[in-house]
């Protein structure tokens, strides 16, 4: 399943409640040589599965259809790793954009055939700075990764709402 590999934090606990925009998932740029992007497809998937956990997990969400078109207009495009937000800048012109306290980007390595790495940070919209982030590992088919966006979405909003990170799963 998922394996949280690193978290870092600057929050401070609030009462109020932030009203989260979560930018669609990137591919990475390549590291390795022969490395696969993740298609848009496992991309689109994958960011549902991550609204999915932060949504049951009683995070406020900027409708998807509100965010998307804000990438576009900002000129990003989030199915290539070029062209796509992935940075705490553009992060935070599209989070104001959309009128989210904070942003959530993200970006995705396919290693292997089965072996997915995943990057999120959350941008603070007021300061552009990067208040958290975190690692994900998965291991399997998409099955797998929708499991895993899921448990990411729960355990970046355990961070949201000022709590600890979630421990890192032993079991991968």
């Amino acid at each position: 399943m998922a394996l949280l590999t690193t978290a870092t934090q600057a929050f401070a606990a609030t009462n109020a409640q932030p009203v989260i925009a979560v930018l669609p998932l990137a591919p990475a740029a390549p590291t390795m040589p022969y490395e696969l992007f993740a298609s848009p497809s496992e991309l689109s998937i994958m960011t549902g599965q991550l609204r999915k956990g932060l949504g049951t997990h009683g995070v406020a969400l900027v409708g998807q259809g509100k965010v998307a078109p804000a990438v576009s207009a900002a000129g990003f495009i989030q199915a290539t790793p070029i062209r796509a937000c992935v940075l705490a800048e553009c992060a935070q012109k599209i989070g104001r954009m959309v009128h989210a306290d904070q942003v959530v980007i993200g970006s995705v390595t396919r290693l292997e055939a089965v072996w997915w790495e995943t990057n999120f940070s959350i941008i603070d919209v007021r300061t552009g700075k990067v208040l958290s982030t975190m690692d994900f590992d998965y291991k399997g088919d998409v099955r797998a990764v929708e499991v895993g966006g899921q448990s990411a979405g729960a355990c970046i909003a355990r961070v949201i709402k000022g709590q600890k990170p979630c421990p890192p799963d032993r079991a991968f």
